[in-house]
């Protein structure tokens, strides 16, 4: 397979990156511990001292902390060793998990070089600085559409925003009804203020082109836009001190992805049009169908309604859609906890951002990103990482599962239960943990090399001084800015 392809060309430039990082660290540092296949050096000694300490001044580099800190970071590397060992990346779980990781990190590289910085180009930054000032105080009345809405509903909120109008125009005060008809929940208690903007701050382009001809003091006609339907208040204008360009610029990009996420959302679907006539997208719409329809949809049912998808627990490997080379399977759509899908309207969300990224990530690859230095780099943490949390499900989560299983089978048969099953699973796992790494340490004939601690203590005490002093003197500034 290609994806397969494309993991064997990722692991060999992972191993390079790998083999350049050791070798750059032995000559940067001594060792201060050995085991076979590896060691660790004074400089990850001391970065990771500086990092975990960098909110305790009082803490100090000693003996104990760097033996504490040494051991942890063998013991990572001997994870990764022993999971390599072990045929771990042959199992086709991680390898999947290694595609998933992958396809994301390419995705996220794609999106920021070939869709956004197309949209937030160097040219509209400039824009957006050279109009910095003066500003405006803008207030709109909102009456949101969806793009889910039924007609019946569009053609509600259009005529609130008319009879709205109408009260203006009768003398009615923008501020109280925006409190009274906004349903903007960010803004309707605060009068529909927006505070004070200038023209390409604003998220939606109807509003920007009547922000243009909009007179001080005035408000606008009904206004279609993204969102719906508005009225939009021109208040106070003010002239504000700008400050060098520098120090805006991040600030600056920041408000245009904000206020400019339709049209990035816009060239993302177009992309994703292309790409999906390119590569044969196909969506199995009778199976996704059927999928919401055993998490409880009717055709009565609202698309906000909720569902439950507990009963397909054991159908997660089903495949909702495939392309030329891939396919996306329903299992993706739960992979995060914070996101998962609970309606209608949520499934069909998470569905076309997994199929973007899917296919964002095809394209990426042939362009040549997987190549790039920099994800080369990220995947290379990624398969570490990856490679960790398998060896620790397989040495310990899975066997306390399983010993804790036979317990309970046998307090079953006995009828009798000392302590609860949660103090005693966290107990049994801890105690897992550490008989696998002492074996490790024993296996790989870990050491520590004592004759170099001093020097490296020295070096963390200079550090953690010039870390101490650097945190004063910021400290400094703020209180007399």
């Amino acid at each position: 397979m290609k994806s397969q392809r494309y993991i064997k060309i990722f692991l060999f430039l992972s191993a390079i990156v790998l083999l350049s990082n050791h070798c750059s660290q032995k000559s940067d540092s001594s060792a201060l511990a050995t085991f076979k296949g590896g060691d660790v050096r004074t400089n990850e000694y001391v970065d990771y001292f500086l990092s975990s300490t960098r909110y305790k001044p009082d803490v100090l580099p000693d003996e104990a902390n760097l033996q504490e800190v040494v051991t942890l970071k063998a013991l990572e590397k001997m994870a990764v060793l022993e999971a390599v060992a072990q045929g771990i990346e042959d199992d086709s779980l991680y390898i999947e998990s290694i595609e998933n990781n992958l396809r994301k990190t390419l995705f996220h590289k794609y999106m920021r070089q070939e869709l956004i910085d197309r949209v937030i180009t160097d040219s509209l930054i400039q824009a957006f600085y050279h109009n910095f000032t003066p500003q405006y105080h803008m207030s709109y009345i909102l009456r949101p559409v969806l793009s889910t809405s039924a007609p019946e509903f569009e053609k509600s909120q259009r005529d609130t925003i008319e009879y709205v109008h109408d009260l203006l125009r009768s003398g009615r005060d923008f501020k109280e009804l925006a409190a009274r008809y906004s349903q903007d929940v960010t803004t309707k208690d605060k009068g529909g203020s927006l505070g004070f903007v200038i023209r390409e701050s604003m998220g939606d382009a109807a509003l920007r082109a009547a922000m243009d001809t909009l007179r001080d003091f005035n408000w606008s006609e009904p206004i279609r836009g993204y969102e719906g339907y508005y009225i939009l208040y021109k208040g106070e204008k003010r002239d504000v001190t700008v400050p060098p360009f520098a120090d805006l610029r991040d600030q600056i990009w920041r408000t245009l992805y904000r206020t400019r996420r339709h049209d990035i959302e816009s060239k993302l679907n177009d992309r994703f049009d292309d790409l999906a006539d390119r590569y044969h997208f196909h969506m199995d719409e009778a199976g996704i169908a059927e999928i919401v329809a055993r998490a409880g949809l009717t055709t009565a049912s609202f698309v906000m309604a909720p569902l439950d998808f507990a009963e397909l627990e054991t159908e997660m490997g089903r495949v909702l859609a495939t392309y030329d080379g891939g396919q996306i399977k329903l299992y993706e759509l739960f992979e995060e906890k914070n996101r998962e899908p609970g309606n209608k309207l949520e499934f069909d969300e998470r569905l076309q951002a997994i199929s973007q990224r899917h296919l964002l990530a095809k394209h990426s690859v042939e362009l040549g990103y997987q190549e790039a230095p920099d994800i080369v780099e990220k995947m290379s943490d990624v398969r570490q990482s990856l490679l960790r949390s398998f060896l620790h499900r397989r040495q310990v989560l899975d066997k306390a599962k399983a010993q804790m299983d036979a317990i309970e089978e046998q307090e079953r048969l006995t009828g009798s239960k000392q302590e609860t099953d949660q103090f005693r699973r966290v107990t049994l796992e801890r105690q897992l943990k550490e008989d696998f790494e002492e074996e490790m340490k024993v296996k790989y004939h870990f050491e520590f090399v004592k004759k170099n601690f001093a020097a490296a203590l020295e070096r963390a005490r200079q550090k953690k001084n010039e870390q101490n002093s650097y945190k004063g003197e910021t400290s400094n500034i703020k209180r007399e800015t």
